[in-house]
């Protein structure tokens, strides 16, 4: 099978046919295909694959003037590319195999199906997946190309099957997670009307990756006997695909695996994992190699959102430190969408490196995918599609505003709860301080039933938030404004009447004081400002 000829990619046409594409049709007949039929991480690995080819293809683009004529050179240069390096795409070429090491060996083999965490597979079992008792199953081999891809860009760490390349051999244990699964990263992507559209979206620029894709190290520096810390930001080297300069051999120093793991092309297709299949069966499979990633100071992935949080150190000091945007199951991407819609900075600080392309005059689908980890797993998959209005981008500082309110609200129905914990508990406090470093596993836990009934009904009535911030700026943002706060006060108070029970005397004493925590004056909380209001002291 040739990834690049042979149809394997599934997509669903304009018309709302689903079928299978191969890489040539997507870029040759993207028009005619409305979108990927995938799953979020099998969406975020084929678009960085589109991404490769296309920036191969055009030698570009350089800056958004040539960006803007991309639509007419791409198809018959991306034709022509995947002409030239045909054998490359085989997904059994006996020298060459696609994205796999031809002279891989190893004592045992592993089931072609350990390359999709959603079959079950050893210690992943998954409900209703029956073939999972079967020694050997046979996958398709669109399947196999598709999983293995995936398997490169979001396979995670920790035990692996051991293998051997020339004279090195893996070790089982200490593997590194594949790049866009480090950290539980959100990806951010654009979706145009048809798949020609959502490439050219997500293209960033030559110009603009030199200008913000950089690495990040932390230099101390004397200053008249005063040491302070600064930043230095060094450039990326554009690079090659992986299928233009594929490692010759393990060394992690050569020119070839340089290229693979330390540059902007090398990186957008990895080999994290050493692979070579024997058919649709079996193959050997094992760690790869190792990919930095921004906690190593290298940047945050072409998709990746960077924002800078403000923690506590041991000595309960504060202090500021730059991290990916996260994803967790327990907090909807919607109350991290300003992080995500912010153009990247020159420092590293904002979202994707495709932010130049969107069209401020127009709407677009903001597309986020994500995969959490847990522990040495792949956890659960989480996307979110987000419909952005040219007057929503204008009033993006509102919609931030407004969110944080929210999550100030969240932490108020938390002190309440512990206040009402603490007046009928007189061990609570006790409980909190031989919890340790769990004690704020053990608070959430405590508050859960509240915030989950919180933040379900705030999501029931999002579209308050997004009506008021189409609207911010006009007569009719002060009635939108209090509609959308005044339901966050009620939602609250009814999540914590849920919780907090008022049976016996001592609980109406310790759910009145409780109370106290959560209510505040109606005349602040409808103020313009949403550093003014009470709630967020």
């Amino acid at each position: 099978m040739n990834v690049a000829f042979d149809p394997w990619i599934p997509v669903v046409s304009v018309a709302g046919k689903p079928s299978f594409a191969s890489l040539a049709d997507i870029f040759s007949q993207g028009d005619k295909f409305a979108d990927l039929a995938v799953r979020p991480h099998e969406r975020v690995s084929l678009m960085r694959l589109f991404l490769c080819v296309a920036h191969a293809a055009l030698d570009g683009p350089k800056d958004y003037d040539e960006w803007l004529g991309i639509f007419k050179r791409l198809p018959e240069a991306a034709i022509t590319y995947l002409d030239m390096w045909k054998d490359s795409f085989d997904l059994f070429h006996p020298t060459k195999p696609w994205l796999q090491i031809a002279e891989l060996t190893g004592e045992k083999t592993s089931p072609v199906t350990l390359l999709d965490f959603e079959m079950a597979n050893g210690n992943n079992s998954t409900l209703y997946d029956h073939g999972g008792q079967l020694v050997e199953r046979e996958v398709d081999q669109n399947k196999i190309a598709l999983t293995l891809l995936t398997f490169q860009n979001f396979s995670s760490g920790g035990g692996s099957p051991i293998a051997q390349w020339r004279n090195v051999k893996t070790s089982q244990v200490g593997n590194p997670d594949a790049p866009c699964l480090s950290q539980s990263m959100a990806h951010c992507l654009f979706r145009g009307r048809s798949l020609t559209e959502t490439i050219r979206l997500n293209l960033p620029t030559v110009e603009s990756i030199k200008l913000r894709y950089k690495t990040i190290s932390s230099v101390k520096k004397d200053k008249k006997n005063k040491i302070t810390e600064q930043l230095e930001f060094k450039d990326v080297e554009i690079g090659n695909p992986v299928w233009e300069c594929f490692p010759c051999n393990p060394a992690s120093n050569s020119v070839q695996t340089e290229n693979a793991t330390k540059t902007y092309l090398g990186r957008l297709v990895p080999v994290s994992r050493w692979i070579r299949l024997l058919d649709e069966r079996r193959m050997y499979c094992c760690n790869g190699f190792k990919y930095v990633t921004y906690k190593d100071g290298f940047p945050a992935e072409p998709t990746a959102s960077v924002h800078v949080v403000t923690k506590r150190d041991a000595k309960g000091g504060e202090f500021q430190e730059r991290e990916v945007v996260k994803v967790k199951p327990t907090k909807a991407l919607w109350r991290e969408l300003s992080a995500l819609l912010t153009q990247r900075s020159a420092t590293g600080l904002g979202g994707p490196l495709a932010m130049e392309n969107v069209p401020y005059e127009s709407e677009f689908d903001f597309h986020v995918c994500a995969m959490t980890r847990d522990q040495a797993s792949m956890d659960i998959a989480l996307e979110s599609v987000f419909h952005i209005s040219p007057s929503f981008q204008l009033n993006l500082g509102s919609y931030q505003g407004e969110a944080q309110i929210a999550e100030s609200i969240s932490r108020k129905l938390g002190w309440a709860i512990e206040t009402y914990r603490k007046e009928i508990d007189g061990g609570w406090e006790g409980r909190l301080k031989g919890a340790g470093k769990n004690k704020e596993e053990l608070k959430a836990k405590l508050h859960s039933v509240a915030t989950t009934h919180y933040w379900t009904s705030v999501e029931n009535n999002l579209r308050l938030l997004f009506d008021h911030v189409e609207v911010v700026g006009t007569d009719s943002a002060v009635p939108t404004r209090i509609a959308w706060r005044n339901m966050l006060i009620s939602t609250a108070r009814d999540a914590y009447r849920i919780a907090c029970g008022q049976e016996t005397a001592r609980q109406i004493r310790a759910f009145a004081k409780g109370l106290g925590k959560l209510t505040t004056n109606k005349k602040t909380i409808e103020t313009d400002s949403a550093e003014t209001m009470e709630i967020n002291t």
